[in-house]
């Protein structure tokens, strides 16, 4: 790679179409940050980065300071937008895509906010009609049981249900809420609980599969979750886990220890989403993947990548992410003081 660059960091402000709710919260935009790294025959790539505070803890501010130089150590989300700008960039510079598809489209599931049982369901009919054929319920909050039940007669039997707690539950409350539920035919639980210990005793306890996001970050942590027996499936983030190869690392540990592995994001822009899917692609992951979450964005900048046609999204086939941005698009996009040259 030419060794001159010049970089800036982006900060974004992305619309929602109408509130995202999960038991962590309420979503009503999307700030990221995104790196621009341009060598000097004109090249740009793009890595971003999405900490999301009620989910990972991590303050954007944080993100930003790890981008624009400053001390400390760097959140994984900076990691991750660091190697995969650069990782962009050079793929740009060869012509070639960013990693190596064996896959040209993946199934995705369609992610359902919580809300009430007639509105979830009646998103889920659409998402039936649009040919998906898995589903992720929201719970841990009022009504669940309810806003399962109505999303399964709106999609009938055979499609995947899941449902994700996003760490709501204690124990005993995961098990109690779990068996309710179990008669939804539930392809399985994510992250009922906080930690690894817990979601070890709830998977004890009851008879649908547990599967484990935010307790499994890193491949380090995937290593421990398997120790503990505390799940069966891992949902990997790439900006969690610090990039595309660390999470590539997380998937290939899990796979070899038996687990069920797919990939999803923490409501991601385009260039987070492009990375994931070529990483599931490269992978040939087999569980449908949560990456089809551009559709709840009301900007421009959610049509960078092709709609889900299907229930399945196409694998950007390059050059770099595949992602093509007139760059004028960024502008509305553009927080206060969002643009750090450096």
């Amino acid at each position: 790679m030419t060794a001159r660059i010049k970089r800036s960091v982006l900060r974004l402000s992305i619309p929602l179409k109408e509130p995202f709710v999960t038991s962590t919260g309420v979503v009503s935009a999307r700030e990221l940050l995104l790196l621009r790294l341009e060598s000097s025959d004109g090249t740009v790539g793009y890595g971003e980065a999405a900490p999301f505070e009620p989910y990972d803890g991590v303050p954007l501010e944080r993100a930003i300071a790890a981008l624009s130089g400053g001390g400390g150590r760097r959140p994984p989300q900076a990691r991750a937008a660091e190697e995969i700008a650069r990782l962009d960039l050079e793929a740009r510079q060869e012509e070639r895509p960013l990693a190596e598809p064996v896959r040209d489209a993946l199934p995705v599931n369609l992610t359902l906010p919580a809300g009430p049982p007639g509105e979830v369901a009646e998103r889920a009919r659409e998402g039936l009609r649009a040919g998906y054929a898995c589903f992720k319920v929201k719970v841990g909050l009022p009504e669940d049981s309810e806003r399962v039940a109505a999303v399964r007669e709106a999609v009938g039997p055979w499609p995947a249900l899941r449902v994700d707690a996003n760490r709501a539950w204690t124990v005993d409350e995961a098990v109690a809420h779990i068996r309710e539920l179990e008669q939804y035919d539930l392809e399985f639980v994510e992250q009922p609980c906080r930690s690894l210990d817990e979601l070890r005793q709830v998977r004890g306890r009851v008879s649908t599969p547990i599967a484990a996001d935010e307790s499994v970050a890193s491949a380090r942590a995937v290593r421990r979750a398997v120790e503990a027996e505390a799940c069966d499936v891992v949902n990997v983030k790439l900006a969690s886990a610090g990039g595309f190869k660390p999470a590539r690392e997380a998937l290939r540990l899990a796979r070899a220890k038996g687990l069920g592995a797919f990939l999803s994001s923490t409501l991601d822009g385009p260039w987070g989403i492009a990375a994931a899917l070529q990483l599931a692609a490269a992978e040939d992951l087999q569980l449908a993947c949560g990456l089809a979450t551009l559709e709840l964005f009301d900007s421009p900048l959610a049509r960078l990548l092709p709609a889900p046609v299907n229930g399945t999204l196409k694998v950007p086939s390059g050059p770099g992410l595949g992602v093509e941005l007139d760059e004028a698009l960024l502008v509305e996009a553009l927080t206060k003081n969002g643009d750090d040259r450096s």
